[in-house]
């Protein structure tokens, strides 16, 4: 998946999903130092991916970047009255591995990951202002399946309620956010299930 820019609504459901999933030990070591500065949007999130499929220090950490794609950009004006316009934010995760390798192992769990810091650059109808937000993913699993999801958005920062309500409220709702973080949590699980068989 590295190599594409992934858009606010695909890249925050994929942080989301990321955050419930850990590397089994035996696999590659690695420092669980955050990205050097300077890295692109496809180093970072190529570092993501690393960090979360082949790295087995005590936390998993890494920055992943989301950008609004066309689709997305139409939303959010529509839903805000053209008063947000674009977006593009960076998902700070920080989490201990130890955490969601329980909730990987367990059959039957919901599995709640600690709030994540969210920093975001908004473009409105009157310029651009810096907002922070908390990403705290809540997934339920039964039977080693996931089969409800929901990105957990919350503390927004740096705008009004009145025009952060109705974002919070749509991305924690949205069909299509916990559809893309079901799809990756459980491509993920499947391929954790069918190793951990071998």
């Amino acid at each position: 998946m590295p190599g594409s820019a992934w858009s606010i609504f695909g890249a925050l459901s994929l942080s989301a999903a990321l955050l419930t999933l850990a590397c089994q030990p035996g696999l590659a070591e690695t420092s669980q130092a955050a990205p050097p500065a300077g890295q692109t949007a496809d180093q970072k999130e190529a570092d993501c991916w690393y960090q979360f499929m082949e790295a087995t220090g005590p936390r998993v950490t890494c920055a992943l970047p989301a950008f609004m794609e066309d689709a997305d950009r139409a939303e959010i004006r529509k839903l805000t009255r053209e008063v947000l316009t674009d977006a593009h934010c960076e998902v700070a995760i920080d989490i201990e591995r130890a955490l969601v390798d329980g909730a990987v192992k367990t059959e039957d769990t919901v599995f709640m990951v600690p709030p994540q810091p969210v920093a975001c650059e908004i473009v409105t109808s009157r310029g651009t202002l810096p907002i922070t937000f908390t990403f705290a993913p809540r997934i339920e699993i039964k039977g080693g399946t996931a089969i409800k999801a929901t990105p957990g958005m919350d503390h927004v920062t740096g705008v009004n309620s009145w025009l952060a309500w109705p974002v919070v409220a749509y991305i924690n709702a949205s069909g299509t956010v916990q559809e893309v973080m079901l799809r990756v949590v459980n491509a993920y699980l499947k391929r954790r299930h069918e190793q951990a068989a071998q």
